[in-house]
């Protein structure tokens, strides 16, 4: 059999260099992968809007300096200050989150992908060389039982079809043609098709051609408790193959239960911070439910035990745990489908954008005591609506204070703090956040008066 260009390149490699295919089926992949996420954070993907998780802890989002500078001048020069030049609006927050999960998840097929393709591949050879072998070794034992020599027999069968192990019977007869020994050719054979089940029985075969008796007896006895070994092993894949569907669904519940938890559970949750500003429990105070990344926290849950899950699949099922890969992708990407279809689009709590409005709020006030004024704002949606029970937070700048630093809109959306000014002698600046919205309040300090 003469080897294509290509062939021989690759077999020089192997000779000379020694290359393992995993090389260029993990290695490469995986540095790619690498390159991807590298380019992808220098493109912005993880940015508190696209991300929203611990993974990659958020940095706050830099409001306009110069904006904030005129905010602070107008301050001092007690003249109004439009609250358009405050708001802060991340758009499209859940269009990026969505690009970011899609990324996650294709560098992990990127990595993994060709490596789990190829072991796969390579299984289901493995396992179609044995059945054919099997099949081979039959003929050949009734071509010895028939008073063929073993040597004669194995040219004559290599001139027919004997399955996906023709190609290597070919290159064994040809070693025979030209002076190898039946048992050289024989284990020649077992080297090429590379399964350790196969090598075994041709080492029974080399020893029935060299003792005496029944030679056909042997290598057929050979081929039937080969056939039964692999039956044995099929009917074993079978039986556990009830286990795959376990871990299936139990990935399937884990993505349901996950979102029984952000879409219905974790919104109601903001009630606490309504009760912590009522002041019942001390338990709560400056809690801040709405802040909380479960949701991004228990996609990323959801994928790692998909792909730990499929490995455990493969070393269950098929002994071996790099063929549980192909599971852990399959899974993977059942997560990010259903995540993206059921959970994503209805996941409101810390996706929302709003417009926030100050209707209260006191430019300047004496340091160390509460301003004479409450802070209220209002909460609209994109059509100018008020919002009823949106969780608002508040936080201030220095040693301030904020009471209460967490609460729920009421039916007008209006929501409203008591801002205590710190002891320092200068210009504090309150926070207000819903959703994916904030402004930032700057107060200007004064000492104060003397007795």
């Amino acid at each position: 059999m003469r080897l294509s260009p290509w062939q021989r390149f690759l077999v020089k490699l192997r000779l000379k260099y020694k290359i393992k295919r995993e090389i260029f089926t993990l290695l490469i992949p995986s540095l790619v992968s690498l390159f991807i996420l590298i380019v992808a954070y220098d493109a912005g993907y993880f940015t508190p809007a696209a991300v929203g998780t611990g993974i990659f802890p958020p940095t706050p989002v830099s409001n306009n300096a110069l904006a904030q500078r005129e905010a602070e001048i107008a301050i001092l020069n007690n003249q109004s200050l439009p609250a358009s030049n405050l708001t802060r609006t991340i758009s499209n927050p859940i269009v990026q989150k969505q690009r970011f999960d899609f990324l996650v998840v294709a560098t992990i097929w990127v990595a993994f992908g060709p490596y789990a393709v190829d072991t796969t591949l390579r299984e289901r050879k493995a396992r179609r060389y044995k059945k054919d072998f099997v099949a081979f070794l039959f003929e050949l034992s009734e071509l010895v039982q028939g008073g063929i020599d073993p040597v004669k027999g194995f040219l004559k069968l290599s001139e027919s079809n004997v399955g996906s192990v023709t190609k290597f019977v070919h290159i064994a007869a040809k070693q025979m043609q030209i002076g190898y020994s039946f048992e050289q050719a024989m284990r020649n054979l077992g080297e090429n098709i590379g399964n350790d089940l196969v090598k075994n029985y041709i080492d029974l075969v080399i020893q029935a051609s060299y003792s005496g008796g029944s030679v056909g007896g042997l290598i057929q006895r050979a081929s039937n408790d080969m056939s039964t070994f692999i039956t044995i092993d099929e009917e074993k894949r079978a039986g556990l193959s009830q286990y795959t569907a376990i871990l299936y669904v139990g990935q399937v519940l884990l993505i349901a239960l996950a979102a029984i938890i952000v879409v219905q559970f974790l919104p109601n949750l903001n009630a606490i911070n309504s009760i912590a500003g009522a002041g019942i429990s001390g338990l709560f105070q400056g809690s801040n439910i709405s802040a909380v990344t479960t949701e991004r926290d228990l996609f990323y849950l959801v994928l790692i035990n998909g792909f730990f899950g499929g490995l455990v699949i493969g070393k269950i099922s098929e002994g071996r745990i790099k063929y549980g890969l192909k599971h852990s992708l399959a899974l993977v990407l059942i997560a990010l489908i259903a995540w993206s279809a059921f959970v994503t689009p209805f996941s409101t709590t810390v996706n929302q954008s709003y417009t926030i409005t100050p209707i209260t709020y006191d430019r300047s006030g004496v340091q160390g005591i509460p301003l004479k004024d409450p802070l209220v704002v209002r909460i609209t949606d994109s059509r100018g609506h008020p919002v009823k029970n949106v969780a608002v937070s508040f936080s201030i700048s220095g040693d301030g204070r904020v009471n209460p630093a967490s609460a729920l809109t009421d039916d007008n959306g209006t929501v409203s703090t008591q801002v205590t000014l710190g002891t320092q002698a200068s210009i504090y600046t309150v926070t207000v956040t819903a959703g994916e919205s904030s402004i930032v309040l700057p107060i200007l300090t004064a000492a104060q008066s003397g007795g």
